[in-house]
């Protein structure tokens, strides 16, 4: 299971914001990761493990 996760940027500061409902396959959180990105929200993915994906430039890792 994965899930979108949502970062917000204040000042010098990154932290989490939100998170997506879990889904299924990696792929298909991968494709709504894309688009949030592309809307111009900072996003990675989580596995139901806890291990992180950034997916944009400058988050906590």
């Amino acid at each position: 299971m994965w899930r979108v996760v949502f970062y917000e940027r204040r000042n010098n500061r990154v932290q989490l914001d939100k998170t997506g409902p879990w889904l299924p396959q990696r792929q298909l959180a991968m494709d709504w990761a894309q688009w949030f990105s592309a809307q111009g929200y900072f996003v990675a993915l989580q596995h139901q493990s806890g291990e992180l994906e950034r997916l944009c430039e400058g988050l906590p890792g």
